[in-house]
């Protein structure tokens, strides 16, 4: 009982080695500069609380203060098949809160996984995904 909290099945959720998550995050930063986008980006690394539990994902406050609003607002979250997650982020904490728990969750996220954040929109991240495991 003392993990129903967590959001997936136990046995889903794991715990990347240190190799794992380096590796996701050179992959993720690679895409990034071959990407060559005059948009705002960042790579994000995923952490347990980030996946299975909390649901809550601080994002860089530079990046924050330099290209999003300083209030809570409805953002889009839109992975790279193109489908949208509606999710609210709260710009005095600079993080994302409602809708980032169903953006994980679908995507199965894990420990590890690196995400690359792309401002496409003043309020509209395409999101790519980098497998820890991969």
């Amino acid at each position: 009982k003392f993990l129903s909290y967590i959001a997936r099945p136990l046995h889903e959720c794991k715990f990347a080695s240190y190799e794992e998550k380096v590796g996701a995050h050179n992959a993720a930063e690679e895409f990034q500069s071959r990407l060559g986008s005059p948009h705002p980006s960042f790579v994000k690394s995923m952490v347990r609380s980030h996946v299975y539990s909390c649901f809550w994902l601080g994002l860089p406050s530079r990046f924050c203060v330099a290209h999003l609003p300083e209030q809570t607002v409805e953002i889009v979250l839109e992975d790279e098949k193109g489908q949208e997650y509606e999710a609210v982020y709260i710009g005095a904490r600079t993080g994302l809160s409602g809708g980032w728990k169903r953006f994980a969750l679908d995507h199965k996220l894990d420990d590890g996984d690196a995400l690359l954040f792309l401002l496409i929109e003043p309020k509209r991240f395409k999101i790519y995904v980098f497998r820890g495991a991969e």
